[in-house]
């Protein structure tokens, strides 16, 4: 009777940890059929794109901006994909749309132009990724793919410094006429207002989806009801 007592205890921690890392981030877009900050700031804007029951659908040089400026100390970590690859596919716009600088798919590498293409990178399309993106005090800028580190940069002249700049993501540069932007979705969007270190982006969980949210709490159900029989039986 060892795994009736084990298995709640592993999936109330299981919730836990979800429940945790939500709370932890200043803002949590979860995108499951509206464009709220599940931590109480201003919801996201959309230009365009749908809002489906677990993620938001957008068309090339459709997108969200935030409500608020991230400022140069912040981590970005969200799940998106593109549907197809090609040339530059904007990601996040630092500069109120004014700057070609930027986070970007090129091809199927992420790029930050104009600091470095990753050509060690590989974006698959229609394939969910966790980019995860951080900037300290330093100026220093760390960039992660699932979890894993695969950039580095000084950022001392600030190009992934937001300023008074509000986020946008997905929507290219008036600078290039918006000719670099791709359709796809995105699942996520959580921000913290400082820089997670390695170990922290390495361990952070996903935001889960409400399906499975639901099963979750239908299997403690479940289980709580068989442990309660038992205590009974016993």
């Amino acid at each position: 009777m060892k795994t009736i007592r084990v298995l709640p205890a592993a999936l109330l921690a299981l919730a836990c940890g979800f429940a945790g890392s939500a709370a932890a981030a200043d803002h949590l877009y979860q995108l499951n059929g509206n464009l709220d900050d599940s931590d109480g700031g201003p919801a996201l804007v959309a230009s365009g794109g749908t809002v489906g029951a677990s993620a938001y659908s957008f068309a090339a040089n459709q997108g969200l901006t935030m409500g608020v400026s991230l400022g140069s100390v912040y981590t970005i970590d969200m799940n998106f994909h593109f549907d197809a690859l090609s040339g530059y596919q904007k990601v996040i716009d630092f500069s109120a749309l004014a700057s070609d600088a930027g986070m970007y798919v090129l091809g199927s590498n992420w790029n930050f132009f104009p600091v470095q293409n990753y050509s060690a990178t590989t974006v698959v399309a229609g394939q969910d990724a966790r980019l995860t993106i951080t900037r300290d005090a330093a100026s220093t800028v760390n960039l992660y793919v699932n979890g894993a580190a695969f950039g580095t940069f000084n950022d001392s002249t600030g190009l992934a410094d937001f300023g008074a700049n509000n986020a946008v993501f997905f929507i290219d540069d008036a600078h290039t006429g918006g000719r670099e932007a791709g359709a796809g979705s995105v699942d996520y969007i959580r921000t913290y207002d400082r820089a997670l270190t390695a170990d922290q982006v390495g361990t952070l969980a996903p935001v889960p989806e409400p399906a499975n949210i639901a099963m979750l709490i239908a299997g403690l159900g479940v289980l709580a009801m068989a442990a309660r029989r038992q205590r009974q039986q016993g």
